[in-house]
């Protein structure tokens, strides 16, 4: 039995915290966390180095060690494009990727929903709703496992639309640090989070590993009386930083344990 696996909710990590192709990552970290998230920075057209992935293995790994899975879709999806061809691409891209990696059964896929800067809000949102729309209709009952993550803007904008179009939310603890947005408005969303990302942020960089515990205490009795069940992903990436966090929740997360 994993050491975290006694917690109310599943603990995870990256696929990234070694500079190494994901399949490497997943073999190191599957022993040490009930999650691994699947991280695709960029889009498979326009992707420089491509990751192979082998999902027979992942599967295997994921019977021997109890785990689980979920993917960071690419950030580079305009889903808000003016091009209707952008958003197109944006959407085959996601579509394509949910089907490569259904045999894993992600419990969520993690999506950007990126500002258009020489787009006004109106017609940005506009484009928005379309892609949303036609994605939630080709996903059918699949869509509530795409969770739209809270990101530089106020959550505020989309949240209107991922109700609309049935999708999931992302919160993601440490971007409302970084970004100065209100921790418990975002903390608001929990009855409706379907993955929460956590990590520390220093000098303004997000990302970095966690060293405030009363915070810690704060978000494991948040999610305690939220009755969350789903995944705590440690977003960082550098094995160091996620050893310095996971030794720290060890010792701040006793209390939430299952009896």
């Amino acid at each position: 039995m994993m050491v975290n696996s006694r917690r109310l909710w599943r603990l995870g990590a990256t696929s990234c915290v070694l500079p190494a192709d994901i399949m490497s990552n997943v073999r190191v970290l599957a022993p040490m966390v009930d999650d691994i998230q699947l991280l695709f920075f960029e889009s498979a057209a326009n992707s420089l180095l491509p990751q192979p992935l082998d999902v027979q293995e992942l599967r295997n790994l994921a019977e021997e060690h109890g785990l689980t899975y979920t993917v960071h879709l690419p950030t580079d999806l305009a889903l808000g494009a003016a091009s209707r061809g952008e958003r197109q691409e944006g959407i085959a891209e996601i579509l394509r990727l949910m089907v490569c990696l259904a045999p894993l059964a992600p419990l969520s896929f993690d999506l950007h929903l990126v500002r258009e800067p020489n787009l006004s809000d109106a017609v940005w949102l506009d484009n928005l709703a379309a892609s949303l729309r036609e994605l939630s209709g080709a996903l059918g009952k699949e869509k509530r496992l795409v969770a739209v993550e809270n990101i530089e803007y106020p959550y505020g904008f989309v949240a209107p639309l991922v109700e609309e179009y049935g999708l999931s939310v992302c919160l993601d603890l440490g971007h409302l640090v970084r970004y100065g947005h209100d921790l418990e408005e975002g903390l608001g969303l929990l009855p409706r989070v379907l993955h929460l990302h956590y990590h520390g942020v220093q000098d303004g960089r997000d990302h970095q590993a966690l060293t405030d515990a009363d915070q810690a205490r704060m978000l494991g009795n948040r999610l305690a009386e939220a009755g969350y069940q789903g995944v705590v992903t440690l977003e960082m990436y550098s094995l160091e930083n996620l050893k310095a966090s996971l030794a720290l929740l060890d010792e701040v997360w006793q209390p939430f344990s299952q009896q």
